[in-house]
C-alpha cells in the first residue's frame, strides 16, 4: 500500500487531468444527451458512432468473414472508407472482435494510453505538474481517444515495453529492443524510425540496421501486397493533420501561391522537401556538439525515458516526412514531453521550458489555425530533427574522437617533454 501511495504521489497531474475530462463529458451528456454531443461541448469534432478509427478495422473484420476485401470494398464501413491498416489488425476476428466489439476495443485502447500516461510522467513541481496536466488535457490526445485510435496502444506497447527491457540484464537489451520494434513495425509501420535508439550504444549502426531490416522483412511477410493499399489508401488531408505535405501547402496557399499547384500535384515534392531539412538539421545538431544542450537537455538512452523519448522523436520526424497525419499522432511527442518534464524537475527551468511550451502549444493547436498552426508544426519538427541529429551523432563522434586524441597528445608529450620549470 505505502509503495503505491509513493507511486501515485507524483501522478496527481495524471489523475487530475483524466478526472477533469471525465466530468466535463459526463456534465456535456446531462446537457446534451449523448456522448458524441459531450465531446462535441469540449471542442472535439466527434463522429457518430463513437471510434472511427476503432470501427476502420473492426468493420473491415465484418468485411473479411463475409469474405471480401476491405482494401477495395467500402460498404461495411459506416462512412465508406476504405482500410487503411496493416493486414495484422484483422486478426483480432480470430479473438472474437468484430463492429459489435468496437466500443470495447476504443475504450481498451484509451485506458492503455492512460495507463502510459501514468507510467511515464512523475511530477514533482507545480510547474511540470501544470506541464502534465495541459498536455494530457489537450486537443491531440483527446482527438486520440475519441476516434479509438490505433496509435494509443502502440504508444502503450512502446513505453512498456522500454520500461521492462530497461529492467533485464544489459546484454540482452539490444535484442529485445529490436524484436519489441519488429512487433510495433507490423502494427503501424511508423515504429521502424525508432531503431535510431539503437545508434547511441557501442557500435550501434549494426544493431539499428539489423533491426531496420528485420522490421522492414517483417511487415513485408506479414503485409504482402496489402503495403500499397495502405499506402493507397492513407488520405492526404490539410485539415486537422500535420506532416510534410499540409505544411508545405499551407506556405504555398498563404505566401507562395505559384508552388500550391505543384505540391498538390505531385506527391513527392513535399516529403523530399521535408526529408532534406531533416538532414540539414541533423547534421546541424550534430555539429552543435555540447552547444545545443544550453536549450535542450542531452538525450540518454541508457535510461528508459531517454529512449522513450529518442524513438518518439524518431517516429514523429518520421510521420512529418511521410507527409501527412492526423493530429492524433502527434500524441508520440507525449514521450519526449517526459524528458523535458524530468530536466524541469532537476532544476534546468532555462533550458526545457521554451521547449515544453512549444511541444505543449502544439498539442492544443485549434483546428481553425492554418498557417500559424502549421508553422508551429515545422517549428517543432526542426526542432526535433536538431535535437536528434544531436543526440545520435555527435556524442558518438565525439567519443571516436576522444581517444585518438587522447592518444596523440600522450605521443606528443614523450617526444617533446616540457621543460621543467625554473621558478
Amino acid at each position: 500500500m505505502q509503495n503505491f501511495a509513493y507511486f501515485m504521489r507524483y501522478k496527481i497531474p495524471v489523475v487530475s487531468a483524466i478526472g477533469v475530462i471525465a466530468l466535463a463529458l459526463g456534465i456535456g451528456v446531462l446537457l446534451r444527451g449523448n456522448l458524441p454531443a459531450a465531446w462535441n461541448t469540449v471542442h472535439i469534432p466527434a463522429n457518430s458512432p463513437l471510434f472511427s478509427d476503432t470501427r476502420g478495422f473492426t468493420h473491415a473484420i465484418d468485411c473479411v468473414i463475409q469474405g471480401q476485401d476491405p482494401y477495395t470494398v467500402s460498404s461495411f464501413d459506416p462512412w465508406h472508407r476504405l482500410y487503411n491498416y496493416p493486414p495484422v489488425w484483422l486478426l483480432a476476428r480470430h479473438l472474437g472482435v468484430t463492429s459489435r466489439s468496437s466500443n470495447l476495443v476504443g475504450l481498451v485502447f484509451a485506458v492503455a494510453a492512460i495507463s502510459a500516461y501514468l507510467f511515464l510522467f512523475n511530477a514533482r513541481t507545480l510547474l511540470s505538474g501544470t506541464i502534465v496536466f495541459l498536455a494530457l488535457a489537450s486537443r491531440c490526445v483527446l482527438l486520440s481517444m475519441e476516434r479509438g485510435n490505433t496509435d494509443q496502444m502502440v504508444f502503450f506497447l512502446l513505453v512498456f515495453g522500454f520500461f521492462f527491457i530497461y529492467r533485464q540484464r544489459p546484454e540482452v537489451r539490444s535484442r529485445l529492443t529490436g524484436i519489441l520494434l519488429v512487433i510495433l513495425t507490423i502494427l503501424k509501420v511508423y515504429p521502424i524510425a525508432a531503431a535510431t535508439v539503437l545508434l547511441q550504444r557501442r557500435r550501434g549502426w549494426i544493431p539499428a540496421i539489423i533491426t531496420a531490416a528485420a522490421a522492414i522483412a517483417a511487415l513485408l511477410l506479414t503485409s504482402g501486397h496489402a503495403l500499397s493499399f495502405v499506402i493507397a489508401n492513407t488520405p492526404r488531408d490539410p485539415d486537422m493533420s500535420f506532416g510534410a505535405f499540409p505544411f508545405f501547402y499551407s506556405v504555398s496557399r498563404h505566401i507562395l501561391h505559384s508552388l500550391t499547384p505543384l505540391i498538390v500535384g505531385n506527391h513527392a515534392i513535399a516529403p523530399l522537401a521535408a526529408f532534406l531539412i531533416f538532414c540539414i538539421c541533423m547534421f546541424v545538431g550534430a555539429a552543435t556538439r555540447d552547444h545545443l544542450k544550453r536549450i535542450l537537455p542531452p538525450l540518454d538512452s541508457s535510461q528508459p525515458r531517454g529512449a522513450i523519448a529518442i524513438a518518439c522523436l524518431s517516429i514523429f520526424c518520421f510521420a512529418f516526412v511521410a507527409g501527412s497525419s492526423y493530429d492524433y499522432r502527434l500524441i508520440y511527442l507525449i514521450g519526449a514531453l517526459a524528458w523535458l518534464v524530468d530536466d524541469l524537475d532537476r532544476g534546468h527551468t532555462r533550458r526545457s521550458l521554451p521547449a515544453a511550451l512549444l511541444i505543449l502549444t502544439l498539442l492544443w493547436k485549434p483546428f481553425w489555425l492554418s498557417i500559424t498552426g502549421e508553422l508551429f508544426d515545422g517549428i517543432v519538427f526542426l526542432m526535433s530533427s536538431l535535437w536528434l541529429g544531436n543526440a545520435l551523432f555527435a556524442r558518438r563522434a565525439s567519443s571516436e574522437t576522444t581517444p585518438f586524441r587522447s592518444a596523440v597528445s600522450a605521443a606528443a608529450q614523450r617526444s617533446y617533454p616540457v621543460a621543467p620549470s625554473t621558478r
